[in-house]
């Protein structure tokens, strides 16, 4: 048996380990990103509540005043010492009030205010500390500006995280309105952001570890579950079921089949896998036991059934000519059964030097029954016929066989009969039909016709039938064409009958060559109509031709 790269247990290890990394993973970036839009929202609470504590204790109006002469009032001044002690308090890398001028790369921010904590005034006051009415310089990039310059349109607090040469900052801006309303500058705070970086990298660090001992644990635990419940019932059912493939390769002895009973009670499916495959192996033996007395039973049907097709074509006369010292008449026929044996039957006979019987019958049904319901048949028409002396009427010997064959008739089986009786010296035919297919004469100069006779029923129906008789002459060159409903009901893919409109233009087709060419001329016509199309039917034909 195939040997595979990838056992199961690898297959589950690693099935497991992607599994708990993925959620490992999927749960450690669905808390980072909690956690850092918690710090962040804390942040900005922070930085809000600091800005608007400020704003209580501005006044716009005399802000407004300040930046237009550049003096410092007295409420400016009180504005300052509370923003120093804001950020003394709050712990902020900045905070400040400015007036945004312009997007250009330098000079576009106005100083006006700015908070320095006591450490800073006594390190040095003049750095941390600005003048009112002083530009910037290039200390603001265009890109900070137009935050700056967007709070000055519209009010509330706004955040922007920026980095620069301080660090990395999370900002809050808000605009300082006059009496009016309108914007005169923008206090903003600026709030360092190492600290949560920081936490940041501490928290990652952490969950990685613990998502790497928790994963190993789970793993360890999953893994040792699964080889419990799974892996080891499944090894053992598949080389239970090994053995019983290797054990069966071109094995004809049932009893040489081993299957292990691999055993597992899990209480589960595999259990009732195991049970199920412990059943089959013996239901395999039991199956094998049948099929070879089967085969050997088919063995000897087949053989028999072969017989039988020799007996049945042994009983159909079929050597040709039929009767070479006569050449008043040439005739030609072939049966071709559906099956391996068939229902259908054709027979000629002398029934003296001066008279000639034809016989065409079709039984119902195919198969054995129909080939057993033939062989009565036939045999009791050529034994009527030869035994009816000078009382040569078709009608009379259809009627007296179908009395002897509804005698004992169970199987409920009829057959169709065409018979004609020749009268060789003057061409005169006398014929009875029972049901069967019409007959096709050729005559000289007119080609192929079917001929509308009436008949009778089949043989075999009901007891106490006559038969009404035909009667025609044939000239020399005239023919006969006699045949069965496998014929004209011959059914090609499509489902089309062959139909009696075919046959007669495949006779007419051939209609001036021997009775032999023309028989194998409408076989022919036959097989190019159906094709690859199955054969449903005995297809019998024989032709006669009057010279």
């Amino acid at each position: 048996m195939k040997e595979y790269r990838n056992p199961l247990r690898r297959s589950i290890l690693l099935g497991c380990g992607a599994f708990i990394a993925l959620l490992c993973l999927t749960l450690a970036v669905l808390g980072f990103v909690i956690y850092y839009q918690g710090m962040i929202d804390k942040y900005q609470t922070y930085i809000g509540d600091a800005l608007n504590l400020i704003l209580t204790e501005t006044d716009g109006e005399d802000l407004k005043t300040c930046i237009e002469t550049g003096e410092k009032s007295e409420h400016f001044l009180r504005t300052q010492d509370f923003v120093n002690q804001v950020k003394e308090n709050y712990d902020f890398t900045f905070i400040c009030i400015v007036k945004p001028l312009n997007l250009n790369p330098t000079d576009n921010m106005m100083d006006v205010m700015a908070g320095i904590t006591r450490e800073e005034a006594e390190e040095d006051e003049a750095f941390y500390s600005v003048t009112l009415g002083a530009l910037t310089g290039d200390a603001y990039s265009p890109d900070v500006v137009r935050h700056y310059l967007d709070r000055m349109q519209g009010g509330g607090v706004s955040y922007y995280r920026s980095r620069t040469e301080f660090g990395y900052l999370y900002s809050g801006l808000t605009p300082v309105t006059d009496a009016s309303g309108a914007p005169v500058a923008i206090l903003a705070a600026d709030l360092s952001m190492e600290e949560i970086l920081q936490t940041l990298i501490r928290y990652i660090l952490i969950v990685l570890v613990e998502i790497v001992l928790l994963a190993a644990l789970f793993l360890s635990v999953l893994y040792r579950w699964l080889n419990r419940r799974v892996v080891v019932p499944l090894t053992k059912l598949e080389h239970s079921a090994r053995g019983l493939v290797e054990s069966s390769h071109g094995q004809e002895n049932p009893e040489s089949l081993m299957f292990q009973n691999p055993g597992i009670r899990t209480g589960d499916e595999l259990e009732s896998l195991s049970d199920a495959l412990t059943t089959m192996s013996e239901d395999m033996k039991h199956f094998m036991r049948n099929l070879l007395t089967v085969s050997a039973e088919k063995e000897r049907i087949g053989a028999e059934l072969n017989v039988a097709t020799q007996i049945q074509a042994d009983m159909l006369p079929r050597i040709f000519p039929a009767f070479p010292g006569r050449d008043e008449f040439d005739l030609y026929a072939t049966m071709d059964p559906a099956k391996e044996v068939g229902g259908d039957f054709y027979d000629f006979f002398l029934i003296d030097d001066d008279h000639l019987a034809v016989v065409m019958a079709d039984v119902s049904g195919k198969g054995v029954p129909a080939a057993l319901f033939m062989v009565i048949a036939k045999t009791l028409l050529k034994n009527r016929t030869q035994a009816a002396g000078t009382e040569l009427h078709p009608g009379k010997i259809l009627a007296d066989v179908n009395n002897q064959l509804c005698e004992g008739n169970e199987a409920e089986l009829f057959v169709t009969v065409w018979l004609g009786i020749l009268t060789i010296s003057t061409g005169r035919l006398i014929s009875a039909s029972a049901g069967h297919e019409y007959p096709a004469f050729y005559r000289a100069g007119e080609g192929f016709a079917l001929q509308k006779e009436r008949h009778g029923p089949p043989l075999a129906t009901m007891e106490g039938l006559r038969f009404r008789e035909n009667e025609t002459e044939l000239k020399s060159g005239d023919a006969l064409f006699i045949y069965t409903d496998g014929v004209t009901e011959a059914t090609s893919a499509d489902e089309e009958l062959f139909g009696e409109a075919r046959m007669t233009d495949a006779l007419n087709a051939h209609s001036r060559e021997t009775p032999e060419e023309i028989v194998r001329g409408v076989r022919q016509n036959i097989d190019a109509f159906v094709k690859d199309a199955p054969q449903f039917d005995d297809i019998t034909m024989l032709c006669l031709r009057f010279r």
